[in-house]
């Protein structure tokens, strides 16, 4: 006879499906174990130890992170330093360690320093706005315009303020995107390098043109005109100019056109001119 065929056993679709439902409810029970576990180290129960947050406190810190960190198992320490700076203007750096076992999060943070206002004057005034940046460009707050007022608020009485004209107004957190501003920026470091003397005396930079920047002093009446392309022998040619300035009287008076202003022009490498108003040798 030949052999005949074995049929399937008869209970072996049910053997498969019991396998498979015992599959799912170990994973399922694994998943519960595993969530209960990681929810041990969930943010809320997380020690931060920190250290350089100057304009922060622990709290806001803690607090920033609480709305973002699920646990401190899963979420890296690079996305950990990538969202504080994301969030926190004023950090421009952050090293992190975590200790799991312990629950804790080591932070160590650089602080951005404010270093000039930036003003925006739009087509529409009602548009014009202050903010506080770094020397990097980057846009740590906005300023009210009655606290950007040198007069009102001791704050920014020392600050230099970088205007120019534009429709989009930066956001905070993100480096300006404006080309004017990074020509103001390095004028001031510039002065700060060379110059420091000249620096403390910068009240505002008028960027609107290039090739005539215009720049306000604390210890000379008129303006003083620098060319983008030449700022470095302009700067040395004005501090030259205002070392020897005791030497002048400068006469002022009322004018009724803006070009007869008091203008001290150092676009120029080998000279400066000073003009618009009446100036001769104090006698001695």
């Amino acid at each position: 006879m030949p052999p005949q065929k074995l049929g399937k056993h008869p209970n072996a679709k049910i053997y498969r499906f019991r396998r498979i439902v015992f599959a799912l409810a170990a994973l399922l029970t694994l998943a519960f174990i595993s969530k209960t576990v990681l929810s041990f180290f969930g943010a809320e129960y997380v020690s931060l130890a920190l250290s350089g947050n100057m304009h922060y406190t622990d709290l806001q810190i803690y607090d920033v992170l609480g709305k973002k960190l699920q646990n401190i198992v899963i979420d890296s320490e690079e996305q950990t330093a990538a969202y504080l700076k994301e969030n926190l203007s004023y950090i421009k750096d952050a090293y992190i360690t975590k200790n799991v076992m312990k629950r804790m999060l080591t932070i160590e943070v650089t602080e951005r320093t404010p270093f000039a206002l930036l003003r925006i004057d739009s087509t529409d005034q009602r548009n014009n706005a202050f903010f506080l940046v770094d020397n990097e460009g980057h846009v740590l707050k906005h300023i009210d315009k009655g606290a950007a007022s040198p007069l009102i608020s001791e704050q920014f009485r020392n600050m230099a303020v970088l205007s120019v004209s534009n429709d989009t107004l930066p956001k905070i957190g993100t480096a300006v995107k404006i080309s004017e501003i990074a020509v103001g920026l390095n004028i001031l470091k510039t002065a700060l390098l060379l110059e420091r003397s000249l620096a403390r005396q910068i009240r505002n930079i008028d960027l609107s043109d290039q090739r005539k920047i215009k720049i306000r002093l604390n210890n000379f009446p008129g303006t003083v005109w620098l060319a983008g392309d030449a700022v470095e022998s302009g700067l040395h040619h004005v501090a030259l100019f205002l070392k020897q300035q005791n030497t002048y009287r400068l006469e002022l008076s009322h004018v009724g056109t803006e070009s007869e202003h008091l203008y001290l022009d150092a676009r120029y490498e080998d000279t400066v001119y000073l003009g618009g108003l009446a100036a001769r040798k104090k006698n001695r």
